[in-house]
C-alpha cells in the first residue's frame, strides 16, 4: 500500500493495483505516480484535475535529466489519463502525446483548400486539351480516364492510394453505393459508403473505358493488360500541382497521401456541425478511415487555424486531443 497525500490518492492506488493485476510489476512506474501525487499536493488543489497546464510543468526536464526519463514519466501519466477516461472519473482529461526525441524529424502534412482540390480535378479532366512540352509522359488509351477517377476517389473518400489500386470491379455495390476493400492496411476488410456523385463518376469511367473491365479485374487500368501504378499517378499529381501554382518541395510535399489528411480535416469540420462532442466525431472518423485506434486518427487531424478557428475553440475544451493536433508532432507515413 502506497502513501498518497493528494485528492487523487484513492485513484492512484486503484490504478496501480489494476496494473499489477494485469501482470505488470509496476515498481518504477509506481514511483512516477507517487512523484506526481507529491507534486499535485504542492499545488494546493482540493478537486480532481488532469489538465495540460497542471501536467506539463511536472514533465519539464530538470537539470541533467535525460529525455528518456521525461518520456517514461509521460508514458505513465498517459496510461493513467486513459485509465481515468475509461472509468469516467472526470470529463476534462489531457492525454499526453508521444514526446519526440531530440533530432527526430518533424513533418507537417499539407491541407488542400477546397478550391485547390477543384482546380486539380478540373486540370486533369482537361489535360488532353492543354498544349504540352516535349518529353511529356506517354499516354495509353485509358491513362487519363484512370488517373482522373483515382484522384476523385482519393479526394472523396480519404482512401489510401494502395487501397484505390486494389479496387476490383466486383467490389463495387452500385445499388447501395458501397466499395468493399478486401486488402486494406492491417489486413482489415472495409466497406466504404460513397456519394451519388462519386458513384456517377465511377459509372462514367467504366463507360469511357475502351475495353471491357471484368469482375475480377482491378478497376484502375490504363490499358487492357496494364494497371495504374504509383509512378503514373504521381507524375500527373505533380503536373497538376505545378499548373495550379502549388509549390512542391522534395521530402516535404504536398504528397498524394495529403488528400487523406485533407479529407480527415474536412470530415471533422462537417461532423462538428451536427455533433458537439469532438471525441465522438473522432470516433466516427476513425471507424470510417479504418484505423485500429483513435491514436491513429489524431495524427491525421492537422487543423489549419485560419480556416478552422471554430473547431479549434470547441476542441480547447477537449484538451486530450489538442497537443497532437497543434504541436507539430511528427506524422507517420501510411504508404
Amino acid at each position: 500500500m502506497n502513501n498518497f497525500n493528494s485528492v487523487w490518492g484513492e485513484y492512484f492506488q486503484a490504478f496501480i493495483e489494476y496494473k499489477k493485476m494485469s501482470g505488470y510489476k509496476y515498481d518504477s512506474s509506481a514511483d512516477v505516480v507517487i512523484q506526481f501525487d507529491r507534486y499535485y499536493e504542492t499545488l494546493g488543489l482540493s478537486d480532481l484535475q488532469f489538465t495540460r497546464s497542471i501536467i506539463e510543468p511536472f514533465l519539464y526536464l530538470k537539470p541533467k535529466e535525460r529525455i528518456s526519463n521525461q518520456m517514461f514519466k509521460a508514458s505513465v501519466l498517459r496510461q493513467f489519463g486513459k485509465y481515468i477516461f475509461l472509468n469516467d472519473i472526470i470529463k476534462d482529461i489531457y492525454i499526453i502525446p508521444p514526446i519526440s526525441q531530440k533530432g527526430e524529424t518533424q513533418f507537417i502534412p499539407y491541407i488542400f483548400e477546397k478550391q485547390q482540390l477543384i482546380n486539380i480535378v478540373n486540370y486533369l479532366e482537361n489535360y488532353d486539351k492543354i498544349p504540352k512540352p516535349k518529353g511529356t509522359f506517354p499516354l495509353n488509351c485509358n491513362t487519363l480516364n484512370a488517373v482522373n477517377l483515382a484522384i476523385k476517389i482519393l479526394i472523396s473518400t480519404g482512401m489510401r492510394l494502395g487501397g484505390v489500386f486494389k479496387i476490383r470491379s466486383k467490389d463495387i455495390d452500385f445499388k447501395n453505393k458501397l466499395i468493399t476493400i478486401l486488402e486494406a492496411k492491417n489486413f482489415n476488410q472495409r466497406v466504404i459508403p460513397i456519394s451519388q456523385t462519386l458513384m456517377g463518376e465511377i459509372i462514367k469511367y467504366i463507360e469511357k473505358t475502351p475495353f471491357v473491365i471484368r469482375d475480377d479485374d482491378y478497376l484502375m487500368q490504363f490499358d487492357s493488360s496494364k494497371y495504374l501504378t504509383q509512378n503514373v499517378i504521381y507524375y500527373f499529381f505533380r503536373v497538376a500541382l505545378k499548373a495550379n501554382n502549388i509549390k512542391h518541395i522534395k521530402g516535404m510535399g504536398p504528397r498524394i497521401h495529403d488528400f487523406r489528411h485533407t479529407f480527415a480535416v474536412m470530415s471533422l469540420t462537417q461532423l462538428q456541425r451536427t455533433e458537439k462532442d469532438v471525441n465522438l466525431s473522432l470516433s466516427y472518423l476513425s471507424n470510417y478511415l479504418g484505423h485500429k485506434s483513435l491514436k491513429e486518427t489524431q495524427k491525421y487531424i492537422w487543423l489549419v487555424p485560419s480556416l478552422f478557428e471554430d473547431i479549434k475553440k470547441r476542441m480547447e475544451s477537449h484538451s486530450s486531443f489538442i497537443p497532437i493536433i497543434f504541436a507539430e508532432e511528427k506524422f507517420d507515413e501510411d504508404e
